[in-house]
């Protein structure tokens, strides 16, 4: 019986909200929908282009986009699953009726573009860009997923306009100071006050993203000084009480510290210290006086409590203004970078589309895109944020208003992504009523499982229905998202599945659960399942990374996801140091930074190079002051420089970026000699072409975007890779695996930053912690609120994590003496370790026979001669100036000589003798018959030089086709195809003098223009 309703039972205009628990289809039914309004006749304006579908990742749309298209193309085959399936929601829908799928998937192919499955991103930027003139932007912008690059950027120019005495330049000094006053002795001390300046701007400005309104902006040092010096009055008067009295002290009353820190300006220190001990302790004997003055010190040290209260309240409220207000200085900056470079924040977009669409002209907006859209599918709809809802809020209603479809398919116990403002009371909402008068009203839910068995699924359960459900601290966080009802019925079959829950006490010097793990992995190992079919699982980066060595030290191979993007790798970051050292030769970092290396380290072995990666080490260590590194790598090691370097110093510049990075794999030998990242090498290839194909080609923005989106550069992984699968938690959302393993550890809430208060109808960004709540009411109810987001977000954590296995799922906790959660909601009676396990349920196929790949490549000779001369004249001028290198400084017989080297540059070039033999006789006439003749000569104390680089005292770099150094002076000779041109000819020889006589101060510099083509010799100085 399908879940979705049949187009005979369709009522149009409809909102459908589809609740599907982990592994019930959800994918199937969103994908069944779409082929379903493609193909039915009964379903009014269901072309390509009427039809959205929308996803929350590019993993998402391609693969949903992949099952529509399987699905299309097995219904045209006449699949009989899939026609049963499309009978069930398609009235009469038979085998001739199919055929009709056929056709569509041709349609598709043909006008790809029109096939609407796009994440929420790309949607929005779409409508965007058909705006971007009323928002004054060209179309021609590019949206920016990650906006740190540019706000380094922008950054880096605000501090520079920031002179002294400017208001720039105050803001910043005062920021500083602020950031230090609020830092506690606890805290470590910044060196560097600079860059936690520019985490809190990065950090503002993400938060700001999801905001539809600006904050306001309040001057809060004025009143943190008031609230400083009341506390320490405050301090003060219980002091001068407490000297007065005569009472006896409490030895380990907080007071005298409290008191200390205060007279030391750090306020902050007493946000989180107890008050409830006296000072001084209550008088036993009945002395009025004494009696009186007890009362006065605890009056006094109750005013000490009020006023710490006020101060933490006023500190809550101040700690983020100071950036705030250099944030709004800088954003003028930001903005103007944005525009120069064409660049739009996808958080803008948010911002700019919610405003503009609430104006009511939806109807322009469908013009613009070129189709209205009458249908929307709506994947993961549980983490939709608040922004984004109301971006598409409009466009939903203009198309139910006119007869249109909404099919919302998402799990509220699935929403994981409260960090990034997603919110899953909006699934909620819409489950429980209708914001759309005009459209039926429709909620269905999935209550079969289809990827775990039995014990896998009472084990999340167990967690969450009967002990998180039961439990006071979860029970509300739980109702919330509907741990604490839900229905999954596993297939019928008789294989139960297997769970196993094991709690650990944690030792980070001998971590009991690495022999655990390693443990469960050797008897998944030998039980017969491969590496494929399991997963490791945990909440943070940093656990995965430890697990994964462990994996390593035991010999398991791993792929880890949080490892997939090609930039966190060695090789692909020396090549990126290659390439901005070639962008910007004088940047020695880059260029120290490549060649001590992996890459440059197994070149120097393969050539056998004496020196060796010892020798490199100590060349930049004894020429750490010269300036620029590279002049000094040249002189001290020509040759290497010669064959390593020279010819992609050269070709920086001229040769598209893509050809500049093949060279570099080719002069390396790079799949050769780091064969174990060629996944890294095709993906670097693969980000550059991606780059050229968006009309780019500059070697520095495509350094500068090396810094941006994620995707381009993530490597994909095949489903046949034998390894572990090790990921985060997040990164794990949608999938399944045979075996699960989840290394759980204790969490704990560390406070809330970039907080948003709503208050006395001002919105202000706040930090919060527990002792912080506990002093304001105000801020204790906001306080409250975050917690239990961050509880239901840590719960349905919890959830995706017990629910991706499809057969064994193994729990390993480990667990601190104050750790509560999780454990305090994991069963472990009932989930111990057994030693039948049933049979293993293996979902990869075995190791694939992979074919040996060949990356031999061949370096090719490149000229940047200009002029307008055809292929075959430049061709002949590249074999004469290689074959006039060939030459050499003063050969013996030159006839002889250029004839040679004619040979070895027409094999070289794979060009034909003949024409190198006729360029060998031109070359030797003009030579012998010219005062060319005379610098071909051996002469005593005479150097000659050919294609020599020389450095001008500006840094530039230029290379002159042959250099004649003797007792009379230093003469320059420069080869030139094709036409005289006498005034660009003569300027570039001049130009070369001109650096000769820096190189040589005291010797004559004479120049010759040699013309190939027309055996002319012309002097010019």
């Amino acid at each position: 019986m399908p879940v979705i309703p049949g187009d005979t039972q369709l009522l149009l205009p409809s909102v459908t909200v589809l609740k599907a628990s982990a592994g019930s289809g959800k994918t199937y039914a969103l994908t069944q929908r779409f082929v379903q309004f493609l193909l039915s006749p009964k379903v009014p304006r269901n072309e390509l282009r009427n039809i959205l579908a929308i996803t929350f990742s590019h993993n998402a749309a391609r693969d949903m986009r992949e099952k529509v298209l399987q699905w299309l193309k097995k219904l045209s085959f006449g699949d009989p699953e899939r026609l049963a399936a499309m009978a069930g929601v398609i009235a009469g829908f038979d085998a001739r009726a199919a055929q009709g799928a056929g056709d569509l998937v041709d349609r598709i192919l043909d006008r790809y573009a029109d096939f609407q499955v796009q994440t929420i991103d790309s949607f929005m930027s779409t409508v965007f860009r058909a705006s971007a003139l009323d928002f004054g932007f060209s179309p021609e912008f590019e949206i920016l997923l990650d906006p740190e690059p540019l706000l380094d950027y922008a950054f880096s120019l605000f501090l520079r306009d920031a002179q002294p005495g400017s208001t720039r330049a105050r803001l910043i000094d005062e920021a500083v100071r602020d950031a230090l006053s609020f830092k506690t002795s606890g805290d470590t001390y910044q060196w560097d006050p600079v860059a936690p300046l520019l985490a809190e701007i990065k950090g503002i400005d993400a938060r700001s993203a999801s905001l539809d309104a600006p904050l306001a902006p309040w001057e809060a040092q004025p009143s943190l000084r008031v609230h400083e010096a009341r506390l320490g009055a405050a301090l003060e008067r219980v002091a001068a009480l407490v000297a007065a009295s005569g009472l006896e002290y409490r030895t380990r009353a907080p007071f005298p510290d409290l008191l200390a820190r205060a007279r030391a300006g750090r306020f902050s220190d007493l946000i989180g210290r107890g008050m409830t001990t006296l000072p001084v302790k209550k008088p036993r004997s009945r002395d009025a006086g004494a009696r009186a003055a007890f009362e006065q010190v605890e009056e006094a040290w109750a005013g000490v409590e009020t006023a710490v209260a006020a101060y933490a309240g006023c500190w809550a409220r101040s700690y983020h203004q100071s950036a705030l207000r250099v944030y709004a200085e800088m954003e003028t900056t930001l903005e103007r970078v944005k525009r120069t470079q064409a660049a739009v924040f996808i958080g803008d977009i948010g911002r700019r589309l919610g405003d503009f669409l609430s104006r009511e002209i939806v109807p322009d907006i469908y013009f613009r895109i070129g189709e209205r859209v009458w249908h929307f599918l709506i994947d993961e709809f549980q983490d939709t944020s608040p922004l984004q809802w109301r971006t598409l809020f409009p466009l939903l209603e203009n198309s139910l208003a006119s007869g249109g479809s909404l099919f919302a398919v998402g799990d509220t116990k699935q929403a994981i992504y409260g960090f990034r403002q997603a919110d899953y009371r909006i699934m909620k909402s819409l489950e429980a009523e209708n914001p759309f008068p005009s459209a039926e009203h429709i909620l269905l839910e999935l209550d079969t499982n289809r990827r775990s068995r039995p014990r896998v699924l009472e084990l999340a359960e167990a967690v969450f229905m009967r002990n998180a459900a039961s439990a006071p601290a979860y029970r509300e966080a739980v109702r919330r998202s509907g741990l604490d009802s839900w229905t999954q019925r596993p297939l019928p079959g008789e294989d139960p599945g297997y769970a196993e829950v094991v709690v650990l006490p944690r030792d980070d010097e001998q971590p009991p659960e690495k022999d655990k793990l390693l443990a469960v992995m050797a008897e998944l190992s030998s039980r017969g399942y491969g590496w494929g079919d399991i997963a490791l699982l945990a909440t943070r980066n940093e656990h995965i990374v430890r697990a994964t060595s462990w994996l390593n030290e035991a010999d398991i191979p791993f792929i880890s996801f949080s490892n997939l993007d090609v930039r966190g790798r060695r090789m692909a970051q020396e090549i990126l140091a290659l390439l901005s050292f070639l962008d910007s030769p004088p940047d020695d970092l880059s260029f120290a930074t490549f060649t001590l290396g992996m890459l440059f380290t197994r070149t120097l072995a393969a050539r056998g190079a004496p020196q060796g990666l010892g020798g490199i080490r100590e060349f930049l260590f004894r020429a750490r002051g010269e300036r620029p590194l590279y002049k000094s790598f040249q002189k001290a090691f020509p040759a290497l420089w010669k064959e390593c370097f020279a010819g992609l110093f050269r070709s920086a510049g001229y040769l598209p970026l893509y050809d500049l990075v093949s060279e570099i794999y080719v002069r390396f030998a790079v799949f050769e000699r780091a064969g174990e990242e060629e996944a890294t090498l095709a993906k670097l290839l693969e980000a550059v072409k991606d780059f050229e194909g968006s009309g780019a080609n500059s070697l520095r923005d495509f350094l500068s975007k090396a810094g941006g989106d994620t995707s381009i550069w993530t490597i994909d992984v095949p489903e046949s890779a034998q390894s572990v699968r090790a990921m985060t938690v997040h990164k794990a959302k949608g999938l399944g695996f045979p075996v699960v393993v989840a290394l759980l550890y204790g969490e704990s809430s560390r406070g809330f930053s970039h907080t948003i208060l709503e208050e006395g109808g001002a919105r202000r960004m706040v930090k919060i912690s527990r002792d912080i709540a506990a002093r304001d009411p105000t801020l204790q109810d906001l306080y409250d609120q975050e917690v239990m987001k961050e509880k239901v977000n840590r719960l349905n954590g919890l959830y995706v994590t017990l629910t991706r296995a499809l057969r064994e799922t193994y729990v390993i906790g480990v667990k601190r003496d104050r750790d509560t959660y999780p454990f305090d909601i994991i069963p472990t009676d009932g989930f111990a370790p057994r030693a039948d396990k049933g049979p293993a349920a293996r979902a990869s196929p075995g190791a694939e026979t992979v074919a040996t790949l060949s990356h031999a490549a061949r370096p090719v000779a490149i000229s940047f001669q200009s002029g307008n001369l055809g292929r075959e004249e430049r061709l002949r001028g590249e074999l004469a100036h290689r074959m006039l290198q060939l030459l050499g400084e003063a050969p013996a017989d030159i006839r002889a000589a250029l004839a040679a080297a004619g040979r070895r540059a027409a094999r070289e070039t794979r060009s034909n003798p003949a024409v190198t033999q006729d360029l060998a006789a031109q070359l030797s006439a003009m030579i012998e018959g010219s005062e060319l003749a005379d610098y071909f000569l051996r002469r005593p104390g005479r150097t000659a030089f050919v294609e020599k680089e020389f450095c001008d005292r500006a840094g530039r770099l230029v290379r002159m086709d042959r250099v004649v150094h003797d007792a009379e002076g230093v003469t320059v000779i420069d080869w030139k195809t094709g036409a005289e041109n006498p005034g660009e000819h003569e300027a570039q020889i001049h130009d070369y003098a001109h650096v000769l006589s820096g190189v040589y101060p005291d010797a004559p510099i004479g120049a010759l223009l040699a013309y190939v083509d027309r055996g002319i010799v012309r002097r010019v100085l």
